[in-house]
């Protein structure tokens, strides 16, 4: 039970803490730049995949910190995996998507670069290069179309990396889960053998231990 809620206190204080730096700024004005005028659309987008993402971190810490107390126990279905490869590819399976989302919040923010630059250069004609009456005008969209660029490029960085130390949190406790199976599985194939010996009985224990000998790598009939 420990491992379960030291997984879960750790993702909540850290999203919670980040959250509370967030709506600082936010109170401050400081994210008002980023709400409005052309850039709104990309916050918008941004913010959906980055919420998305999150609500998936939460679901995996919940299931993977229920597994990490089944397997302090000695139960959960994961402990009857019968491969260590198997075991390793189906947990970090699991939150590789994560990883996809984390890489597409900074391509987004990449891709609202372009946009912006693209805002700039689709206001601008040569009549107005030529113009200096339209200097003032030139200037203004040269500042919105960088303003775009800036900002979409450091929202959707800023977001990446927020989405990537939650899956780094995630690896660690998932790293650990498959550490625990394994040294069960050693633990119990090496038992059951040595408790069957002893007693000068028939090893029945022999054929409910060949899955966790299979796990380990031993041998075991």
């Amino acid at each position: 039970m420990e491992e379960q809620w030291l997984l879960k206190a750790k993702f909540v204080a850290f999203n919670l803490t980040i959250s509370a730096f967030v709506f600082v700024l936010y109170a401050q004005g400081w994210l008002d730049r980023v709400l409005t005028g052309h850039i709104a659309v990309a916050t918008a987008i941004i913010g959906i995949v980055f919420v998305v993402g999150l609500v998936m971190s939460a679901y995996r810490v919940w299931k993977i910190g229920g597994e990490l107390d089944k397997a302090k126990l000695g139960g959960g279905r994961l402990m009857k995996v019968e491969s260590e490869r198997a075991l390793e590819i189906r947990l970090f399976s699991r939150i590789s998507h994560l990883q996809h989302i984390a890489n597409a919040l900074g391509m987004l923010g990449l891709i609202g670069t372009a946009w912006g630059f693209s805002l700039f250069a689709a206001n601008i004609t040569p009549d107005m290069v030529g113009n200096a009456a339209s200097a003032g005008a030139m200037v203004t969209t040269l500042a919105s179309g960088l303003g775009v660029a800036i900002y979409a490029t450091m929202l959707g960085g800023a977001l990446c990396l927020w989405t990537t130390c939650n899956l780094q949190l995630l690896r660690g406790a998932t790293a650990s889960l498959c550490a625990l199976i394994m040294d069960e599985a050693h633990a119990r194939s090496r038992i059951a053998p040595q408790a069957g010996s002893r007693s000068g009985t028939p090893d029945f224990a022999a054929p409910q231990a060949a899955p966790y000998g299979a796990l380990g790598g031993e041998a075991t009939s």
